[in-house]
Formats: structure tokens, C-alpha cells, sequence
């Protein structure tokens, strides 16, 4: 029981170290728009939460991030990081985990509907809010501070901005559930696992959270609802390149008899 334990406790800690390691050291790509950063930790979250639980994946995806941003000077992120990282992680590892208890699964269909009817509702919203706000276009206070902000030449450069995030967001909005439906279908017929059916499910999940969640902390931090906007599509592009290194990952460990002794 106590060896048990003791493993626990060190393939954790390793985790949250893998965390940290793919989100401050491997190379970053920065997001102008809200001082943050593109990273390839979500994968090791993603990673951790299904091999280990959804403990461990809240714990690892909430401190290794967090430290990563404290490491990397983004301190007014460490909090944000803390909350938004760890709720995903847990998120993962509770749809992933096969549940008996029926009540459970009902849960996790209902989390699972309220997720994705929230992201569609989400994108929506913000697809009409920006573009409610190139009527306003008028309101040269409002133009020049994001032509200041962003370091754009004038507001030509603003309007070609925002097309393209509009652009962005409304792709998301299509094409991130047909593609869980089609590649759910597609293992489905050549005969896998529902665990390949969860475990794509779950990371799809997360990541949507993220993204509304770092769009929401973007928006009390910077006092301003506009501007983490443009992070988005950014932020969408972070989840799915950690679902797509994580998916590989996750299918080979599981095939070792390390992974089946945990």
C-alpha cells in the first residue's frame, strides 16, 4: 500500500515536471494581444489526466502551468493559470475515465453538452460582438486605443484584423465538432476502443474550456472584453496541437506494461 503510494506520488511529480518542461522550456510562441504565449504543455496535461486520473491531471496541469508562468515572468497570469489549467486537466480525466456508476455517466454526458453547446453559443456571441463592433467603427477612441494596442498602421489594418479573427472563430465553430463527429465515427467503424472515442472527446473538451476560460481571464485582467479576443484563435491553435502530440503518446504508453501497473 505504501509502495503504491510512493509511485503515486513520484509519477505526480513527474507530471507536473513534464507540465512545467513542455510549457516553459521547449520554445514559446508569444500572443501580442494579451501578453501570453503559445506552449506545448497541453499536451502533458492532457497526457497526465488520462494515463493517471483526474486528480493528477488537475494537479499537474494546475501547478506545472502555473509555475510555468511564474518562471517565465508572466506573474499576473499565475493565479488564472492555477484555475483555468487545473479545472482542465480535471476535465480530461473525468470524461476519459470509464465509470461504472450510471449516475456518473450521466454527469459526464450532461458536462459533455454543456460544453459544447456553450462553446457554439460562445463563438457565436463573440463572432456578433465583433462585429457589432466594426459598426462602431466611428468611435475613434475606441479605434486608435486598438491600433495602439495591437501596433497596427491604421484602420485598415484594424478592419483586416478583425475579418480575420472573425474568420478564425467562425471556422472553429464548424469545423471542432465535425471533426469529433467524423473521427468518432471513423474509430468507431474500423473497430476501436471507446477509449480512443474518450480520450479524444475529453481533450477536445478541455481545450474548449480553455479557450473560453483564458478568454474571460484575459478580459478582468486587461479591463477590457475586446482585446483577449484576438487571442482566441490562438489559443484554439494551442489545444489542438497538444491534442494532436498527446493522442500518439497516450495510445503508445498504454500499450506498455509500465503504464498497466500504475
Amino acid at each position: 500500500m505504501q509502495d503504491n503510494s510512493v509511485k503515486k506520488l513520484t509519477y505526480g511529480g513527474l507530471m507536473i515536471a513534464l507540465v512545467f518542461v513542455a510549457t516553459a522550456i521547449i520554445p514559446q510562441i508569444p500572443i501580442p494581444f494579451t501578453e501570453g504565449y503559445i506552449h506545448a504543455g497541453d499536451s502533458m496535461i492532457f497526457v497526465a489526466a488520462i494515463l493517471l486520473g483526474w486528480k493528477y491531471g488537475a494537479i499537474a496541469g494546475g501547478l506545472g502551468s502555473s509555475l510555468a508562468d511564474l518562471y517565465l515572468g508572466y506573474t499576473h497570469w499565475v493565479i488564472p493559470t492555477l484555475i483555468i489549467k487545473g479545472i482542465m486537466g480535471a476535465i480530461v480525466g473525468f470524461v476519459v475515465k470509464d465509470m461504472e456508476n450510471s449516475r456518473l455517466a450521466k454527469v459526464k454526458k450532461l458536462l459533455t453538452v454543456i460544453i459544447s453547446v456553450g462553446w457554439i453559443f460562445f463563438g457565436v456571441a463573440l463572432k456578433n460582438y465583433l462585429a457589432a463592433k466594426l459598426e462602431n467603427f466611428q468611435n475613434l477612441e475606441l479605434a486608435n486605443y486598438l491600433i495602439e494596442k495591437f501596433k497596427l498602421k491604421g484602420i485598415g489594418e484594424l478592419q483586416a484584423l478583425f475579418d480575420k479573427v472573425q474568420t478564425s472563430l467562425l471556422v472553429a465553430i464548424i469545423l471542432i465538432p465535425l471533426f469529433i463527429v467524423i473521427l468518432s465515427l471513423v474509430l468507431k467503424k474500423q473497430g476501436k476502443e471507446m477509449a480512443s472515442v474518450s480520450n479524444l472527446m475529453g481533450m477536445t473538451l478541455a481545450g474548449l474550456w480553455m479557450v473560453i476560460g483564458y478568454y474571460i481571464a484575459g478580459g478582468i485582467l486587461k479591463g477590457n472584453m475586446i482585446v483577449p479576443i484576438f487571442s482566441v484563435p490562438a489559443n484554439i491553435l494551442q489545444f489542438v496541437g497538444g491534442l494532436i502530440i498527446a493522442y500518439p503518446i497516450i495510445l503508445g504508453l498504454k500499450r506498455t506494461k509500465y503504464i498497466k501497473n500504475i
